[in-house]
């Protein structure tokens, strides 16, 4: 992976266009180690929409537009409308995990047997999981308290998931 612009790093993001698109092709490569996202394809469009953006909250700003795209995004592709960058208006739950069936229901006719409920309750869940994972730095007792649910059903839906668990070892 190309390096960042080492001798301009103190400046604005803004006066560093030329470190945008390289930082968020890294930033996709840790959604995808961090939060589980599959790998995303950034599109002329988006290269050009985020090179347009002034980024006033430097890469961290950045790294969340980015992170939070992937999440959002309901295929390989990071689409302009992923970013919301304009508006910056958080989707409620609700419309994101129906942009999230979308990409389910797109294929539903390809499936003779095909259980939605089985099939999204479970990466809805394991998403969550995650999240309060990441955010607890892996502390199993916070996470089970912020999830409302005991420790050891939180233990049992990680191994149930195939989640990994860093050990703090």
């Amino acid at each position: 992976m190309a390096d960042i612009n080492k001798d301009t790093d103190a400046l604005p993001l803004k006066d560093r266009k030329e470190d945008i698109l390289l930082l968020a092709k890294r930033f996709i490569k840790l959604s995808e180690e961090q939060l589980g996202t599959e790998n995303k394809e950034i599109s002329r469009e988006v290269e050009e929409y985020l090179l347009s953006y002034d980024w006033p909250g430097d890469e961290k700003e950045l790294e969340t537009a980015v992170k939070k795209a992937c999440i959002l995004s309901s295929g390989p592709h990071l689409d302009t409308e992923d970013f919301d960058l304009k508006h910056r208006q958080a989707r409620s739950i609700g419309k994101f995990i129906e942009s999230r069936l979308k990409g389910y229901m797109r294929n539903i006719n390809s499936f003779e047997k095909f259980n939605l409920y089985d099939m999204v309750i479970p990466e809805v869940e394991k998403s969550l999981i995650l999240m309060v994972m990441k955010e607890t730095k892996g502390n199993q007792i916070k996470a089970a308290r912020l999830l409302g649910i005991n420790r050891n059903t939180l233990r049992s839906k990680i191994r149930k998931l195939g989640i990994k668990v860093k050990s703090s070892k």
